[in-house]
């Protein structure tokens, strides 16, 4: 059970991340200050970067938790699962690259990334971190199948994927549903991990 202490925090969290998407649309990404955002909040600016250490991460927030999730379902999987359909699982589970694309603040994050070259180099920064983090639990639950290298490697190409195509679906995603954004987005990952996924005869 989730303790009263705990439900304020996401709630305040909450509050920042909504309050920083309402004004990036109304004044722009850097006509807007963590104090203005603070105060739309109803907290404290000092208040609102022990949340988030920067504007960047008010725009991802919830992109460290999704890492640490793929991370666990590759500790956690079991003994005899195969790399391909524990990686591709824990990726999912995860969503990684993918919730804050697809989501309903998409369209967003998309603009913002596009052009905001600060935004940018943090959304770049952050995949690559979870690229990083995610080849490094690969090589240890298979160490005997993949050398550190060939797990970058082959968790880059699955993130690369799916991140290039949420991007292109969120670009293309107006009249959309949530549901035919994903469907349009499986499909086109499907398509580009087909030499890793389809079973060689």
């Amino acid at each position: 059970m989730t303790g009263l202490r705990e439900q304020k925090r996401e709630r305040t969290r909450r509050q920042l991340v909504d309050a920083a998407d309402r004004l990036f649309r109304e004044r722009g990404y850097a006509e807007t200050t963590v104090a203005d955002i603070a105060a739309a909040a109803g907290v404290s600016t000092r208040t609102a970067f022990t949340y988030f250490a920067t504007k960047d991460d008010l725009l991802f927030p919830d992109a460290d938790e999704r890492v640490r999730l793929a991370v666990d379902a590759l500790e956690q999987r079991a003994g005899d699962d195969e790399p391909i359909p524990a990686l591709l699982r824990a990726l999912q589970g995860a969503d990684i690259a993918v919730t804050d694309l697809l989501g309903d603040r998409a369209a967003l994050r998309v603009a913002l990334v596009e052009s905001e070259p600060s935004v940018r180099g943090h959304a770049l920064r952050r995949l690559a971190d979870a690229q990083t983090a995610i080849g490094d639990a690969l090589h240890r639950a298979y160490p005997d199948r993949y050398s550190p290298v060939q797990a970058a490697a082959l968790v880059g190409a699955f993130v690369g994927a799916a991140s290039a195509a949420a991007a292109a679906v969120a670009r293309e995603a107006e009249g959309m549903t949530e549901a035919q954004r994903h469907a349009a987005l499986t499909a086109a990952v499907g398509d580009a991990l087909a030499p890793w996924t389809t079973e060689r005869t």
